[in-house]
């Protein structure tokens, strides 16, 4: 059996929810003035946000873009994202 550390579980769900928000995206690309699925993406990117902010700060940046430091530049740090 396959056992995921922390570390891959907040990433395995950070993607979950960002996979959610895009499929919302695209729904309402062709429903705009869907109440719900707007309401619906909003929640799936707060999440997907929240929980990228929480693996950021507990393990470094996802992307170079996550790089807040200005006295090093901790995107080439071990372990990467996809490690």
């Amino acid at each position: 059996k396959c056992r995921m550390n922390e570390r891959d579980s907040l990433m395995k769900q950070i993607m979950a929810f960002s996979f959610a928000a895009y499929d919302w995206n695209l729904y309402l690309d062709t429903h705009p003035c869907d109440k719900f699925a707007i309401k619906m993406f909003q929640s799936m990117t707060e999440k997907a946000n929240s929980l990228k902010n929480e693996y950021i700060e507990k393990y470094g940046p996802i992307t170079a873009a996550d790089v807040k430091s200005e006295d090093e530049w901790t995107w080439i740090n071990n372990p990467w994202p996809w490690d």
